[in-house]
This record gives structure tokens, sequence and C-alpha cells, in this order.
């Protein structure tokens, strides 16, 4: 829960202080132009809380107790037993893409992983949320560096033209939210940018280290080829996590269906 708590305030922290103590003066104060260029920013941030809380609070997907495979419909088996996979932790079946977190000590549906972040695993009913959060949180903080980015060079100008010094306030915060925001950037550009290559290929995290062992075991012999079954091409993937409409994708929205089947391509 403290990490939940902390990631909140950090975000708070950020958006803020570089606003109150750096940007609202530099863009003219109570004016009209100040509004135009921070209210986007904004918006961003509210969209990025809104989607943290969602994937913090949104249950990632539980296994119904004594659910059973049905066996008229497509699941997966032990590659050992050729029988179908079975938790010996839950006492209960796995249904396609489900995996047992230790953390969580369950079951989840089509889990990705345990993220630490929000305290809970990402799986089938909250990927979506976390996707959203990501694009979010990275285009929020492209926002705000190109801002800062402006005011810096306002500082340094102001310097060769008039020797007007900013304020040691403004300088600290100037300086800490440049390289937090830069630090997001990057960070979370490449944890955004792997995730959009899962949702294009509608490949779990844990389903791509599996490709990542099975390509092994194929360039040294022991397999054949074998067919990823989820991908149904790009667009039909990021349809099945993000909605059927592209224009709604960045809008909250549950998931549908219930996790426990996957169509077979």
């Amino acid at each position: 829960q403290l990490i939940v708590v902390f990631v909140s305030i950090l975000i708070a922290f950020v958006a803020y202080t570089s606003q109150i103590f750096v940007l609202w003066n530099s863009l003219g104060g109570a004016v009209a132009h100040t509004f135009f260029v921070l209210a986007p920013f904004n918006v961003f941030i509210i969209f990025i809380y809104i989607n943290y809380a969602l994937t913090c609070t949104t249950d990632p997907g539980t296994v119904p107790p004594n659910w059973m495979p049905d066996q008229n419909t497509h699941f997966e088996v032990k590659r050992s037993t050729h029988t179908a996979r079975f938790c010996k932790t839950c006492n209960n079946f796995k249904p396609p893409r489900a995996h047992h977190c230790s953390t969580c000590n369950r079951c989840v549906l089509k889990m990705d992983h345990h993220c630490p972040w929000i305290n809970s695993c990402v799986g089938f009913e909250n990927y979506g949320h976390f996707l959203r959060f990501l694009v979010y949180v990275e285009i929020g903080s492209i926002y705000l560096f190109a801002l800062l980015s402006n005011r810096l060079a306002q500082i340094v100008e102001e310097l060769h033209t008039s020797q007007i010094r900013p304020s040691a306030t403004e300088a600290t915060f100037l300086s800490i939210n440049m390289i937090m925001a830069a630090l997001v950037i990057i960070c979370v550009g490449i944890l955004g940018g792997y995730h959009v290559y899962c949702v294009t290929t509608n490949t779990t995290t844990i389903e791509g280290w599996e490709k990542g062992k099975t390509l092994t075991m194929k360039r040294m012999g022991k397999i054949q080829n074998v067919k990823y079954p989820y991908d149904y091409g790009v667009m039909n993937n990021l349809r099945s996590v993000l909605g059927p409409q592209p224009l709604f994708w960045l809008w909250p929205r549950t998931m549908s269906g219930t996790g426990l089947y996957f169509p077979i391509n």
C-alpha cells in the first residue's frame, strides 16, 4: 500500500511543483495563454491518476473455484504429461494463459507480471488500464519536459541579455523536475514500448519468455516450428485489449469476456 501512496505523491510533486514554482509566472500568471498551455498537461495528469487507480483497484482476474476445462474448447496442457494444467497450490485447474503468482498467492487470468508499483498483478482485467497508464505517463512527461526545456531556454537567454536570474526556488524545482521527467521518459518509454509490442502481438510478458525459450529450442533442433496461437493480427490484437473502437482506445473501459477462454488463430 505504501508504494501506491508514494507513486501518487511523486506524480503530484512533479506535476504541481513544476506548474506552481516554475511555469506559472513564466507563462504570464492568470491569463488565457497560461490556461491554454497548462490545461492539456492537467488533463494528462487526471487520466494518469484515473488509470493508475483503475490498475491498482481492478482485480486482475481470478480463476473461479473448482473451475474445469471444457473438453469441447481449446485448453492448454502440460508438455510433460499432455494433461490439463493444474495448480497444486490453488488446487485448481489453470485456464489458458493463467499463471500462479507467488506474491499474490493465487492464479491470475492471462497473467502478465506482478507489478510492485501497483502492489498487485497485471492480468486480464486490468491490463488495458495499465497500458493506458503507461501511455498517459509518457505523453504527460514529454509535454512537461518540453515546457521545462522552454523555460530553461528563456532563463539562459535572460542571463545573456539582461542578467536576470531565476529565484533559487525556481532553479531548484526546474532542475529536479527536468531530471525526473527525463528519467520517466526513458524508463517508461522502454517499458511502454515493450508493452505496445506485447499488445500488438497479443503476448504477455510470461508468454514472451516462453516464446524466447521455444525459439532457442527450435534453433537447437529439439523441436520443430511452433506457431503462436493467440496472434490475430495487429488491429484485432489491439481491439482485444483496448476495445473495438480505436477512437476510444485511450478512454478507460472494462474488459469484455471472461478471461477463461481465448480464440485460437
